[in-house]
């Protein structure tokens, strides 16, 4: 027996963050980033709750940590706040559900409500975020399900305004997560569903807003791609791409989607058997993959044949979005790799998204798909 639930409560379209109205009066947290705070969205946020009771805390860095988490708990608590709204991209997200877990644990219970600003993590709507320990150099996923945003306002005309390079990073963040959901072992009818809805969206839309990003549509298509592959992900798993990805990030400090774009090529080829002999080569995630294919509209082959098409058309598509391709175009050197590279190892089979991943992988064969993201 299976089960999949959807927590949040889900409001969608141009203007939908007018839905924060329904908190006039609450004693309310916005926590959010300097940009965000800087172009006025928060302070309009809170215009939209009442004067005298909403709060900003706008101490959100890239790649939450425990410290950020730490202080963000202490803001919350300062102000009495029942309710919470985190406004921004994954990282403002991310930390508040890290807090919200804390404040859990100490038996407190707070509304939570998510207003992404950028296309790409699907934040709003899972039971995962990621914490960095800095001391231990390392990335913490952290599943559960408390930390599900109660609501999810998804107001795509937010998006318009983040520059190229971070709607090329989401939007490559919301492929990788469709993709991996669809191929990871906890995948069922309803995640598929979710997936190729999602990969339909984002393969069609993505770098129309990369080129154009004050279009309406493109950038109403990426936002319910994200919310789409983080249903998918949520109950689907995920797989090594995240971990490398989370390992990386950390090792080098490198932007997340970015990460996931540059690897996914390679786990691709891991997973659908593009190492192995023609003919050895029909594993189901090779299957499944070829069905991407299909789905996304590359021209009709084999399964080894069709994976390979799959491969090239991300790789393309990094190209069209000016993301390299490998780590050395990012200034990563041997040596860079050299010194790190056993602690990555041991970080992407320690991680949390490494079970769910289709094929089981050892330090050798972590190790041979490093070399290749090295370049």
């Amino acid at each position: 027996m299976e089960k999949l639930s959807m927590n949040s409560n889900v409001v969608f379209g141009a203007g939908s963050i007018d839905a924060l109205s329904a908190f006039n009066g609450r004693h309310v947290a916005i926590v959010t980033d300097p940009v965000i705070s800087k172009n006025g969205i928060a302070d309009s946020a809170a215009g939209l709750m009442g004067c005298g009771r909403s709060a900003i805390f706008d101490n959100i860095a890239p790649d939450p940590t425990l410290e950020q988490v730490a202080e963000c708990c202490r803001f919350i608590e300062s102000i009495k706040a029942d309710v919470v709204v985190a406004i921004g991209g994954g990282s403002a997200i991310d930390t508040v559900k890290a807090a919200v877990l804390v404040l859990c644990g100490k038996g407190e219970k707070i509304y939570f409500a998510a207003v992404p600003t950028t296309a790409g993590t699907g934040s709003e709507v899972t039971n995962y975020t990621v914490v960095k320990d800095v001391a231990a150099g390392r990335k913490i996923p952290i599943s559960d399900d408390r930390i599900v945003p109660d609501m999810a306002i998804l107001d795509y005309t937010l998006t318009k305004t983040v520059p190229k390079a971070v709607t090329a990073f989401t939007g490559m963040d919301v492929i990788t997560h469709a993709l991996e959901a669809y191929v990871a072992n906890g995948k069922n009818a309803v995640t598929d569903a979710y997936a190729e809805k999602a990969l339909r969206l984002a393969f069609g839309n993505l770098h129309e807003a990369y080129l154009h990003g004050d279009e309406d549509a493109p950038r109403e298509n990426m936002m319910m791609a994200s919310y789409l592959a983080g249903l998918a992900f949520t109950k689907a798993g995920l797989g090594i791409c995240h971990s490398i990805a989370h390992a990386l990030g950390a090792a080098f400090k490198m932007p997340h989607g970015e990460a996931n774009a540059i690897v996914l090529p390679h786990v691709i080829a891991f997973n659908g058997g593009l190492d192995v002999p023609f003919g050895a080569d029909k594993s189901p995630s090779a299957l499944r993959y070829a069905e991407v294919a299909r789905i996304i509209g590359l021209p009709s082959a084999g399964t080894r044949l069709s994976v390979q098409y799959l491969v090239r058309e991300i790789e393309n598509l990094n190209n069209k979005l000016s993301i390299p391709k490998t780590l050395m175009q990012l200034g990563v050197n041997a040596a860079d790799m050299k010194e790190r590279r056993a602690g990555i190892i041991q970080s992407v089979l320690n991680d949390g998204c490494t079970p769910a991943n289709p094929v089981e992988p050892d330090a050798g064969q972590i190790g041979r798909i490093l070399d290749r993201v090295l370049g």
